[in-house]
């Protein structure tokens, strides 16, 4: 038997990159989840002559933090990132987990000391690298991009994915996650001005004209109010409303309200209800439409994905359907192609199907799972139909074989059965 080179190579780099994920998140998460806990206080910053030697680079800082152990032991120790703005100041206090074999390397326990940033670069690529080799399964019918594992098999007939919807659930992958973040990160910003942020007086002291380049390379602009204002220290600031003309009305010397929060007044706002909530409105809503869209494509919605005749989309009709019986009438899996019949079970529940006969399907895409016994010509399995749309849902369940009938025939040998008939 050939080996599959191909699935091997690449199943040991996605092991490879998953391998040093867990590598760098090792020692964070062990002490995370068993190290001790101290409250710690910022007693400065440490400087990165790495970072900080680069000409024209804002300089990198990371605190430094002292804790007294369970032993009574004065700790000091920095953070394990450097950033431009750390989120901690001299004089807050930080939780720190350590090691009581090695103090030292303890974890401060904020965002920007865990090594998100790296592992998720590495895991974005494993999840890239996963969805195009299911993509290359699915638009090729070569055996040898299979995973010696079958995995990616199991996952691709779980969800009945198909070269339609594939790209499309592709799209909701990334749009959806990047949407809750969006929601998340201007509420955030939202929320924290109307929370902690300071309000002064400001003046409409100009309408200015401002430019911005659109997506399709056209210059346009738009004439927006600058307004002037003092922060606490006196200090005088100047902002921009982010609404143009016409749809602001301020003009030379209105006088509005000002929010901004303490460290940050070159970025505060107009205290207006269309300064804070459209983004977050606009995210919200977005998330919550892709949603729905995203359960519409997995229930095999037409309108959304055109219909493919995948029989195993509608599960839901084991408990809600009428029962029928299909016979396969060829299938093969190599070229994933599957060539089905339904008829309705003239034994089973009393329910019957008005103007119902029997119907007939073509899958071009079937991926069986591996737990499935070996399908042949003229296996017959439970189906279940709805009873409003026979034609339209139904459901194959391919793990209730109920015996096999070897004069199977298609709807076509049928009618030219009974023309040959007709001919004698």
């Amino acid at each position: 038997m050939a080996i599959n080179w191909i699935g091997w190579i690449l199943s040991f780099v996605i092991l490879l990159l998953l391998f040093l994920t867990g590598y760098l998140l090792q020692n964070s998460v062990h002490l995370l989840i068993a190290g001790k806990r101290a409250h710690g206080i910022v007693v400065g910053m440490e400087s990165s002559s790495r970072f900080n030697s680069e000409p024209g680079r804002a300089p990198m800082f990371s605190p430094m933090v002292e804790f007294v152990t369970s032993d009574g032991e004065l700790i000091r120790v920095s953070g394990r990132s450097y950033t431009s703005a750390p989120s901690a100041r001299v004089g807050d206090d930080l939780t720190v987990a350590y090691s009581k074999s090695n103090p030292r390397n303890a974890l401060l326990l904020t965002w920007e000391d865990f090594p998100i940033g790296p592992a998720s670069v590495l895991l974005g690529f494993v999840v890239v690298l996963i969805l195009m080799w299911m993509g290359g399964i699915l638009i090729s019918n070569d055996p040898t991009l299979d995973d010696p594992f079958h995995l990616l098999p199991t996952v691709i007939a779980h969800f009945h994915l198909n070269p339609v919807r594939f790209p499309v659930l592709l799209i909701l992958f990334f749009a959806i996650p990047s949407c809750v973040l969006g929601t998340y990160w201007t509420y955030n910003i939202t929320a924290d001005l109307r929370s902690n942020g300071m309000k002064v007086t400001g003046y409409v002291t100009a309408i200015e004209r401002g430019y911005s380049k659109s997506n399709n390379g056209t210059i346009e602009s738009g004439m927006f109010p600058m307004i002037d204002f003092e922060d606490s220290s006196g200090t005088p600031h100047t902002i921009r409303r982010s609404l143009a003309k016409p749809l602001s009305r301020l003009k030379a010397g209105d006088k509005v309200e000002v929010i901004y929060l303490a460290g940050k007044p070159d970025q505060g706002r107009v205290n207006t209800w269309d300064e804070f909530w459209p983004s977050p409105i606009f995210f919200g809503f977005s998330t919550f439409a892709l949603l729905v869209l995203f359960i519409l494509v997995i229930n095999g919605y037409k309108s959304i994905v055109p219909e493919t005749h995948d029989p195993g989309i509608h599960k839901e009709l084991k408990t809600s359907g009428v029962s029928a019986i299909a016979t396969v009438i060829k299938a093969n899996k190599k070229t994933r192609y599957l060539h089905y019949r339904i008829k309705e079970d003239a034994k089973g529940a009393a329910a019957k199907l008005e103007n119902f006969v029997s119907l007939e399907g073509e899958f071009s895409f079937w991926v069986p799972r591996q737990t499935e016994a070996e399908i042949k010509e003229g296996d017959r399995f439970r189906a279940y139909l709805d009873s409003l749309k026979p034609v339209q849902k139904f459901y194959i369940d391919f793990n209730d074989k109920i015996g096999n009938d070897p004069f199977v025939r298609s709807m076509d040998d049928e009618d030219a059965s009974i023309e040959e008939e007709r001919m004698q």
